[in-house]
């Protein structure tokens, strides 16, 4: 797991991470549907909660116990995890008249809520969402002043990769 960068930095590097794949997926997924040139995404602040919170979760329920595991035997339990995350978030959110998805009109959809056909996308995301895992365990985040480094006044954080080279962040 992450657990040297910050749950509230997780939270939004896996926030942005979904959101920015959400865009790309309905951008090209609606350029196939009626071609043009203009890739317009649609998305909804309420993603931010659903990629951020769900990676988390991802991160400590499924990745960390089966890491070690071969990827065939990861997918299916990330696909578990995944669509039944999907498909809770919708039902709450649709409680409020909130959802921003609809997949009533998709084959093999389960209440409108998720759809069976999207497996292939969700198996290319989650082995994304596993490589940004690993990444941002590559790096220890260190709370230090960046004047012990710089000679300036200010702090903020900084990544020190694993090959020992340094990133400011802030």
């Amino acid at each position: 797991m992450s657990k040297d960068v910050p749950l509230h930095v997780r939270f939004w590097v896996y926030a942005v991470q979904g959101v920015l794949y959400e865009l790309t997926f309905t951008a090209l997924w609606n350029c196939v549907a009626a071609p043009n040139a203009r890739l317009m995404g649609e998305s909804s602040i309420w993603s931010v909660w659903v990629y951020g919170m769900g990676s988390l979760l991802h991160e400590v329920l499924v990745y960390s116990r089966l890491k070690h595991r071969p990827l065939l035997v990861r997918v299916v339990p990330n696909l578990v995890y995944t669509y039944s995350w999907e498909y809770l978030n919708g039902c709450i959110l649709r409680l409020f008249g909130a959802c921003p998805w609809d997949y009533a009109e998709r084959r093999w959809n389960v209440h409108g809520l998720i759809t069976f056909e999207y497996i292939p996308v969700w198996i290319m995301g989650g082995i994304l969402h596993e490589q940004l895992i690993e990444f941002m365990s590559s790096i220890c985040w260190c709370e230090k002043a960046v004047e012990e480094h710089q000679g300036e006044k200010e702090s903020g954080g900084e990544l020190l990769l694993a090959n020992g080279g340094k990133s400011k962040v802030f």
